[in-house]
């Protein structure tokens, strides 16, 4: 808190000038997307060409996010059935039911391999787009 009272003590002139309703407009869109708490800020960091930092949100990724924690799920829910299968597996001694485990297991992987296809299909274009150049 001194520095920021260090700052305005600093601030000993004041300005006033007019603008048209759209760049006021604009003002107020990037003061709700930046961290100044003011207008003035805003403006006086804007005149003494300091970094704004401004957040922007993309929406076009809640249904990327969406689709990607359902595969979250659905590969978990394989792994918890996976592992009361081999569970199973080490306790019985019947030779035919532990083929029979096992090819059980074989399918459970086989269908993660099949999310991770699918996974990796979803992440592609998005990647595309991070890491263009």
């Amino acid at each position: 808190m001194p520095e920021n009272k260090e700052k305005t003590n600093n601030l000993t002139r004041r300005v006033e000038s007019r603008i048209s309703e759209t760049k006021f407009q604009e003002l107020l869109t990037i003061l709700s997307r930046s961290q100044n708490q003011t207008m003035s800020s805003l403006i006086r960091d804007i005149l003494c060409k300091q970094k704004l930092v401004v957040t922007t949100y993309d929406k076009s990724l809640d249904v990327f996010l969406e689709e990607l924690s359902l595969i979250h799920q659905e590969i978990n829910a394989i792994g918890v059935n996976a592992n009361q299968i081999v569970r199973v597996f080490h306790k019985t001694g019947n030779l035919s039911k532990k083929l029979a485990l096992a090819k059980k297991v074989a399918t459970s992987l086989n269908e993660v391999l099949k999310k991770q296809d699918h996974l990796k299909m979803t992440i592609s274009p998005l990647l595309e787009k991070w890491l263009q150049k």
